[in-house]
């Protein structure tokens, strides 16, 4: 499943930006579930955050596998929502549960948005 691009600033072609890529591997099946139900609550976070660019998701059902990728204005914004709950508990409460998980960190410019997965794992 693909979840397109959602936009909540047009950034300026020539700025700068922060982009983020997420991959998650639950270890158990039944993990999957709760992985879909907490990504809605930070879906609701996101939608709320300020300096988001925008962000798109890709799941994998049958294999356990989830990515998402992100544009922000710049650093700051972004590790606010990091720290933030639910993020951050959620964070927590599935760290146990994953038999791989990582985030990674790129610089994008403006014109380059909105960015898809493929794009984002090409830079890290």
């Amino acid at each position: 499943m693909e979840f397109d691009w959602q936009s909540f600033v047009e950034p300026d072609p020539e700025s700068e930006l922060r982009g983020v890529v997420g991959y998650l591997h639950p270890s158990q099946y039944r993990t999957v579930p709760r992985v879909l139900w907490h990504t809605r609550k930070i879906e609701a976070q996101l939608a709320e955050s300020g300096g988001l660019v925008g962000y798109a998701l890709r799941a994998k059902l049958a294999q356990k596998k989830f990515w998402a990728v992100a544009a922000w204005e710049s650093d700051e914004p972004l590790q606010n929502f990091v720290e933030s709950n639910p993020h951050a508990e959620v964070r927590m409460t599935l760290k146990r549960e994953m038999k791989e998980s990582w985030f990674q960190r790129f610089d994008v410019s403006g014109e380059e948005v909105p960015l898809t997965i493929d794009d984002a794992l090409d830079r890290v």
